[in-house]
């Protein structure tokens, strides 16, 4: 049986590691580091208490946990988890991406270096923007930090006399950066500079994401999800599996991500890229890397291709190569739909557990997220910055329409009320008067 530490775990982990049994075959440890505290960094009122020093923390892991016989190492969380997890592996001489890989790949604007390296014609234009004025020409233009979390900070700019003020909600606070800067610096031993905001060309068209691996200098690509905007705004509705893209554009952007991800040096773990096709152009654009599995979209793979991509990422931590499958799931066509309103209410209703049971039991491989709690403002939690999201519900079907019509069922079953913000969550109109959704 092997030991397979998970570091910085999300619920998601929790629950698709029991989904999958893997406590049976393997000794799961877990390890959590300042997830929640960077979250707070960003939030609309936010906590700027310093996290414990980054490089202390890995010393912290190494004699913790270094004694049991570690077989693996994983991560699932962006940041600061996959880092960590790098490093770690690195030290303790286990199977991993190499650090410098990893954090070149979470500094945006230094990856953007890279990738105009390797793959220049997938690689808008991009400038550090801290200065008054944006070295991009022309607005519209796609402002965002350096280090990306959650979609906080980044936005749209239509026109100069707006840039000022997105360029300051771009600028996160100072200590949200210090754990991945120390990082940055001790791995790399290149600084990690003064620039904290990228301006970059805005890209319209249809939004993926890319997903697959690189193991032993090779890169696989398993499948390309579809991103699905709330028309008018950068909001995402749902994420669709597979992608509707025609063949040969998804074949273009496998072959962009394998160039740029052996090109950076990444190896022995799962990333996503997300890109953009402008089919009036026909031109593909990575819009970022990410250095991690996207664990959203695990059960996505698991309907319709019958596999579930956490199986890949302990295969590639125990040096193993993966093996993905097509075609062998319980559905032709699944989808990640997200519940979101673009007002902040107070939350009066939560579903409850029979609310959920009752979901599985129509939809027994559906997975619901409940992302708000009662009495409390969708503004309270983490959020983008423009909308609310309150939940999400992941769903199998034979088709689009098959599960938006399930989709709109298990939304009226779950039975969230959204109020008006104004209104007290122990006042009289308390659930009464409020949005059934």
């Amino acid at each position: 049986m092997s030991t397979v530490l998970v570091l910085c775990p999300s619920h998601r982990d929790y629950r698709e590691l029991a989904a999958l049994e893997a406590a049976r075959r393997h000794r799961i440890l877990f390890h959590e580091y300042a997830s929640i505290e960077l979250e707070r960094m960003v939030a609309p009122s936010p906590e700027l208490e310093p996290v414990r020093d980054a490089l202390e923390e890995v010393d912290c892991i190494l004699a913790r946990f270094s004694a049991g016989g570690l077989d693996a190492v994983v991560s699932t969380d962006d940041y600061p988890g996959s880092t960590l997890a790098s490093i770690v592996a690195e030290r303790l001489g286990l199977p991993g991406v190499p650090a410098r890989a990893n954090l070149l790949c979470q500094h945006k604007y230094r990856a953007r270096l890279l990738q105009r390296a390797i793959v220049p014609e997938a690689v808008p234009e991009f400038a550090l923007a801290d200065g008054d004025a944006p070295v991009v020409p022309g607005f519209p233009l796609f402002l965002k930090p350096v280090k990306s979390f959650f979609s906080v900070g980044a936005c749209r700019v239509e026109e100069a006399c707006a840039y000022a003020g997105a360029l300051a909600r771009a600028r996160l606070p100072e200590v949200f950066f210090d754990p991945l800067r120390r990082l940055f610096e001790h791995c790399t031993g290149e600084a990690f500079g003064p620039g904290r905001v990228l301006a970059e060309e805005l890209l319209e068209g249809v939004q993926v994401t890319v997903e697959g691996y690189v193991f032993g200098g090779h890169a696989h690509v398993f499948g390309i999800v579809d991103s699905v905007l709330f028309p008018g705004s950068l909001a995402f509705e749902r994420f669709e599996y597979p992608s509707s893209l025609p063949p040969a554009v998804q074949a273009r952007m496998t072959d962009i991500a394998a160039r740029v991800m052996t090109g950076i040096g990444f190896d022995g773990g799962l990333f996503n890229i997300e890109m953009m096709y402008d089919p009036k152009h026909d031109r593909i654009h990575i819009i970022e890397i990410n250095p991690r599995m996207a664990s959203q979209f695990a059960d996505l793979y698991e309907k319709v291709d019958g596999f579930n991509p956490y199986e890949l990422l302990i295969d590639l931590a125990l040096g193993r190569a993966p093996r993905p499958r097509r075609g062998r799931g319980r559905h032709r066509h699944a989808a990640s739909c997200v519940l979101r309103t673009f007002e902040d209410c107070r939350v009066a209703r939560v579903p409850s557990e029979e609310d959920v049971a009752a979901v599985l039991e129509r939809h027994p491989d559906a997975r619901v997220e409940i992302l708000a709690e009662p009495g409390r403002r969708l503004s309270e939690e983490m959020q983008d910055g423009e909308s609310y999201r309150y939940g999400l519900v992941s769903l199998g079907g034979a088709d689009r329409e098959d599960i938006l019509r399930a989709f709109a069922a298990c939304e009226r079953r779950l039975g969230f009320v959204l109020e008006p913000a104004g209104v007290r969550a122990d006042g009289p109109s308390a659930g009464l008067g409020g949005v059934a959704v």
